[in-house]
């Protein structure tokens, strides 16, 4: 595939990456542990240009009318101070100037870069002076002693148009808050014999740019420092590993010896990395400006060391162009074909053109595999099987690098619902992000890298948020089932209930019924039998004259016998006497009464429980009428001299027996009105579901038990 980058110079990217990490900064609640260009701002200088702002020195601006010019103050020290946007923390600090101007060599001839932790910095603060371990300049190859240390002041000498000078210093502070340049006067040989700041004819100095980076070697670029290769020579003063040295100045490129086409320059990552992006810097010194133009890029896996297969290639600006000075080309893997990984990447000329390619600087991106870490729905972690709370309303989470991610203390991510925008975060910072109804909702995140470029793979995450178990499916139709059922279930028992209720009243209503044509009954076959006998006595004595006084008597013996009959249907109707304690009195009473008029004797066995256990109309008229047949059989039929009526109860029988000392129940049977006694009291009891049995007594006499149903009840 034949490709052309896009043309990205190098200080307009400086400028945006600055941008972007001014945001972070400023959603950072901590110190700034270190970052690509650090974003500055001046705040005070001891000259300033009209018409030209402070700002132009932090604009990422480095054209040669761009910054500040230090004409007629050059006889005098001059200081600029810089302030970050928050405290940064780093090992060492990487500067790059720009010294450029219409005025030859208009660079300072002495410079001292200082550090301060001063909360507000100014020129009145305390200032700590830097002493630089590495000095380059972008001519180096050319004056590679133009730049030398004394002390803390890198010194410069003169005879060079313009300098871009980068300098790397540890830094002796933690929590820097601004830098400080001081250009200080030196003995330039100027034909005034006074010192001057700058180097030119005049003495002026001319500062374009100043940019600062944190930690340099600390990066995700994995080709910081590796070793590279080259078919051939290159040139002395140019090695090849000045391509992974972290300076943008230095530059190499192949000895015009070799033969042209094939020279390459390979980059030993040294394992196997998916790739991200491919950066290659162009010459910062405007010379050979056409010579970073029509290469290959070739991407090799690893074979014991060596380059291997060739897994990726792709032929950039093919067109003739090339990248402007300053410049850069960053390369991904759409650009190419092949599979966007390996070891050993290859900057290949594949043309007859010498010289080519000429590198400042190549750097190589991995692909950055960021993961989500401290995941909650509703404030719980997931269960052992991964699984969210049910119904949860938000999630939370963090991310972090990935285990194989380099440099993983200087990502940045950003993350957003599918489809959604993206939102800026630092590692270990805790996301929340609403969950409305339950469901799917997939995050998408990356990490950007320390040259501010977002990683191009997107990582995907699905939060799935199940349904609460009274809201899915099956348990809504088990519910609405179950539902339906409590509802069939109690409109049934209502309407049992109400079913039972019509049946115990319709039974209370038999009962009443069957309660009054049993009165009437009574009242017919004996007040009604007795009244019959009454008119027929009054006509007898009508009719028997003579005989008034026998008919008389018999005449009252009947009213007398009528009135008790009379007496004994309202006592069983009478509420007031429905307990055990009311039938035994009556029953005792009657009893002891009527055998009496029989010269029979009556013993009373009884065993009974609570006198106000509720005996019923239904049960208590019946069980009365059928003692009042025994009783009558043992004075017509027994022949007895004495009679036995006991009562006893159990929880769920009322039992009245009488026994007798007569002829025995053989001797009876025999006699008809005995036997309509019997089937009487039989009658009687099957009515209310009791029956009555029979038997010879143990003194020779007969014993009659009568038995019902009955469940006692307190009133």
């Amino acid at each position: 595939m034949r490709g052309k980058a896009k043309r990205v110079p190098i200080f307009p990217r400086a400028a945006a990456i600055g941008r972007t990490f001014r945001v972070f900064a400023l959603l950072s609640c901590g110190p700034i542990s270190a970052a690509p260009f650090l974003p500055l701002h001046v705040v005070e200088s001891s000259h300033t240009n009209f018409g030209h702002p402070l700002s132009e020195l932090v604009d990422g601006k480095t054209d040669e009318g761009n910054g500040l010019d230090m004409a007629r103050v050059q006889f005098k020290e001059q200081e600029i101070i810089f302030a970050t946007e928050g405290p940064v923390s780093a090992q060492a600090f990487q500067f790059t100037s720009w010294h450029d101007s219409v005025e030859a060599s208009a660079y300072p001839a002495e410079m001292e870069i200082a550090v301060t932790s001063d909360e507000k910095p100014s020129r009145l603060s305390n200032w700590t002076p830097l002493k630089p371990g590495v000095l380059m300049t972008h001519d180096f190859a050319i004056s590679p002693g133009i730049a030398t240390i004394e002390g803390n002041s890198i010194l410069l000498s003169g005879g060079r148009p313009r300098i871009i000078l980068t300098a790397r210093a540890t830094s002796p502070l933690t929590g820097v808050t601004g830098f400080r340049l001081r250009f200080i006067p030196h003995d330039v040989g100027h034909v005034s014999g006074q010192k001057t700041i700058g180097r030119s004819k005049a003495g002026n100095c001319v500062i374009n740019e100043f940019q600062v980076v944190p930690d340099p070697l600390r990066s995700t670029n994995i080709a910081l420092g590796r070793p590279v290769e080259t078919p051939g020579e290159t040139y002395s003063t140019l090695p090849r590993h000045l391509l992974t040295d972290g300076f943008p100045s230095t530059f190499s490129h192949p000895n015009d010896s070799h033969k042209a086409k094939g020279f390459y320059f390979e980059v030993d990552l040294g394992a196997e990395h998916d790739l991200d992006h491919v950066v290659l810097l162009a010459r910062l010194d405007g010379e050979a400006m056409d010579r970073l133009g029509n290469y290959e890029v070739q991407v090799f896996d690893d074979a014991a060391g060596k380059a291997g297969n060739l897994r990726w290639t792709a032929r950039m600006r093919a067109d003739g162009s090339s990248v402007p000075v300053g410049g850069s080309d960053r390369i991904v893997a759409k650009d190419g074909q092949g599979k966007f990984s390996g070891r050993f990447i290859r900057i290949v000329n594949p043309t007859e053109l010498q010289s080519r390619p000429q590198i400042a600087e190549v750097e190589v991106y991995p692909d950055l595999k960021p993961k989500l870490v401290s995941i909650r729905a509703d404030g719980r972690p997931p269960d052992p099987e991964g699984k969210l709370t049910p119904g949860a309303r938000s999630v939370a989470f963090s991310l972090a690098p990935g285990d194989d991610d380099p440099a993983p203390e200087l990502l940045h991510f950003r993350w957003r619902k599918s489809g959604g925008e993206w939102a800026e975060c630092h590692a270990g910072e805790l996301v929340i992000m609403p969950c409305a109804v339950p469901g799917t909702y997939p995050v998408e995140f990356q990490a950007r890298h320390t040259d501010g470029v977002w990683n191009q793979a997107v990582q995907r995450h699905d939060f799935v948020i199940p349904l609460p178990w009274w809201q899915r499916p099956l348990r809504i139709g088990a519910i609405v089932m179950a539902l339906a059922l409590a509802i069939a279930g109690l409109l049934w028992w209502s309407s049992l209930r109400k079913l039972r209720e019509k049946l115990r009243r319709a039974q209370a209503i038999r009962a009443l019924e069957q309660d009054r044509l049993r009165i009437a009954r009574d009242m017919h076959d004996d007040i009604g039998a007795r009244l019959t006998h009454l008119a027929l006595l009054a006509d007898r004595v009508k009719r028997s004259p003579g005989q008034e006084n026998e008919m008389l008597s018999k005449l009252a013996k009947e009213a007398r016998g009528t009135v008790g009959a009379l007496d004994q249907i309202v006592w069983a109707v009478n509420p007031q006497h429905d307990t055990i304690g009311g039938l035994i009195d009556y029953m005792c009473s009657y009893s002891t009464e009527y055998l009496a008029a029989a010269n029979l004797s009556c013993r009373f066995e009884l065993s009974a429980g609570e006198r106000n256990s509720v005996v019923p109309f239904s049960i208590r008229h019946p069980l009365l009428m059928a003692v009042k047949e025994a009783l009558q059989n043992v004075v017509k039929h027994a022949g007895a001299t004495r009679v036995v009526v006991g009562l006893l109860t159990t929880d769920s029988t009322l039992q009245v027996s009488v026994t007798d000392n007569g002829s025995g129940f053989v001797s009876q049977a025999d006699s008809g009105t005995f036997q309509d006694g019997v089937n009487n009291m039989h009658a009687r009891l099957a009515e209310i579901g009791g029956n009555c049995s029979i038997s010879s007594s143990e003194c020779g006499g007969t014993r009659v038990v009568l038995s019902v149903p009955w469940k006692p009840e307190l009133t």
